[in-house]
This record gives C-alpha cells, structure tokens and sequence, in this order.
C-alpha cells in the first residue's frame, strides 16, 4: 500500500519492497507545482465536432452557385450576341474636315471594313494605328450606336520649316513631325542654325531653339514689316531674321520687352532709310555697349 505522505511507522519499511525511503512516491508540494509549466498540469483541450450543415444551408449554397452560372451563362450569351450581331454591323467610319491629313490613308491606317462588327473592335489599338500618321497629333475613337465609328482626330499645324539637310515641318512646340512635301511649306518662314546632329542628339534644346526662333518671327510679324523668309538661330548670337528680299535683322536675345524694344529702334531706322536712296543689306541691333543705337550695313550697288 502507497501513501502520499511519509510512513506511519518505521516498522513497515523494513519489509517495503522497492527500496528505500528514497525511492517512495512523493506528493507534488505547492511550490513544485508553480514551477511546472501550465500546459503540462492543465487538463487536456477537448475537440469539438464540426458542425453539421442543415438541409437550409445546403439548399442556399445550391442556389449560390445556381445564380453565379446563370449569371456567367448571361454575360457569355450576351457578348456573343453583341459581337456577332448584325445590327452592330458597322456601316459607316465618321471622320472630322481635315486640312492636313489624307482621310483615305486615315481610313487604311484603322484596318477597319464596312460589315465589321463594332464591338468586337479594340478601340485603343485602332487609336495606336491613326497616331502613327505623322499629320495626327491625338485621336480618340468611340462607338456610335448602332453603326458607326467615329475617327475623332486632331491635326498637327506647321509653324515652321526647319533645314536640317532637307527640309522638315514643325509645330508651335518646335516639335519637327514630318519631311515637308513639295506643296506642304507654302507660305511658311525657314528656321535655319540646327544642326541636324544636336536634333539627333539632343531633340530638346533643338526643340527649345526653333520655339526661340519663332517667338522672333512672331514679334517681327506683329507690325507693319516686310515678310520673313527665313530665321537663322544661333546658340551665341540669337536670331538673325531675314525678309524675302533678303535684308537682315539681327534682333540677338531677350525677353519679349527687350525685343521689342530693338524692334521700334528698327522701325525708326529703316523709315529714315525709305526716306533716301540707300537699301540696307543688314540691321544690328542688339548691341550691348550702346543699346540705342542701330548698325545698318548698306547694299552694294
């Protein structure tokens, strides 16, 4: 018999038979107890069951799945019929009145046939193919229903012709688009000074010189002067302007009051001029060490 405790008497041990008192079985004392950790004294978690489904929830997930494949069935249906229909059959490719760009060559560059469907159309790709035209600065296309396409397109307009060996088109930004036709610089002044290795190399300030250049053109324009034909822009000198006869005007660098400024020297001088027999080949001035004067270089005779 196994006491939790010590011996009643010290008779009984001598015929215990596993030993001595050493090898009794002890009771845990309180503070054996609080240094065994939790998990090993505290009872054993108990696993639950899981629950069963009722024949309700089963029935809603029944229906769940019911609804998302007759809903997925509609939207496959729907689109199938949208994509074949005839009634979405385009019949017409709607573009806006152009002055640059050729409609036809719009209209090859979308890939898009009468009898096409409409929806089955990838809009921004059609978009991607009428970028590629050099005269198209943006375009947007939308779907009008139930038969058409719309070709929304805006064109670039030439400011300029810019000489980098042959002659280029250029937009307000100095932004150069397109090798000029034979018919597509009528009327339009030549900026000249850009190399076309810094066009290559360094699009921006090529971009940045010919905004330089036209500013120019601009402000000389904006009076009663004879026509420009040509602007020579140079990193160092500035804008040298020349008339269709050929007379030129060194207008140099600075902000528009400045410009303006030399400009109504300019005219003062070149009435003086009208005034007498003598024709000027060329009018500095942007001097610097004496602002108010006017060089004029006269035409041989």
């Amino acid at each position: 018999m196994v006491r939790n405790g010590p011996v009643a008497s010290r008779g009984r041990s001598r015929w215990w038979p596993f030993g001595g008192k050493s090898n009794r079985r002890r009771g845990l004392t309180p503070a054996a107890t609080a240094a065994v950790p939790r998990a090993t004294v505290g009872p054993e978690p108990t696993r639950r069951a899981p629950p069963r489904r009722s024949w309700r929830d089963r029935l809603r997930l029944v229906g769940l799945v019911a609804t998302v494949g007759a809903l997925g069935t509609a939207i496959w249906g729907g689109h199938r019929w949208l994509t074949r229909s005839a009634h979405f059959a385009i019949r017409e490719l709607r573009l806006p009145t152009l002055r640059h760009a050729n409609a036809e060559d719009l209209r090859a560059r979308t890939n898009v046939n009468q009898g096409d469907n409409l929806f089955a159309l990838d809009l921004h790709a059609v978009e991607r193919e009428l970028a590629g035209d050099p005269w198209v600065k943006r375009a947007h296309v939308y779907r009008e229903l139930p038969a058409t396409l719309v070709l929304d397109v805006e064109e670039r307009e030439p400011a300029c012709l810019v000489a980098l060996g042959p002659l280029y088109l250029a937009d307000a930004r100095g932004e150069i688009f397109k090798r000029a036709a034979v018919d597509e610089g009528a009327g339009l002044p030549i900026v000249t000074g850009v190399a076309r290795d810094l066009y290559v190399d360094d699009r921006e300030t090529s971009q940045a010189l010919v905004r330089e250049a036209l500013a120019a053109i601009a402000l000389f324009s904006d009076g009663k002067r004879p026509t420009l034909g040509e602007a020579h822009i140079d990193a160092a000198m500035g804008v040298t302007l020349y008339t269709v006869e050929g007379v030129g005007v060194r207008l140099g660098r600075g902000d528009e009051p400045t410009l303006r400024s030399r400009l109504a020297r300019l005219d003062l001088a070149w009435r003086a001029l009208d005034s007498s027999s003598e024709k000027p080949r060329l009018f500095i001035v942007d001097q610097q060490a004496h602002p108010e004067r006017v060089i004029v270089r006269l035409a041989s005779r």
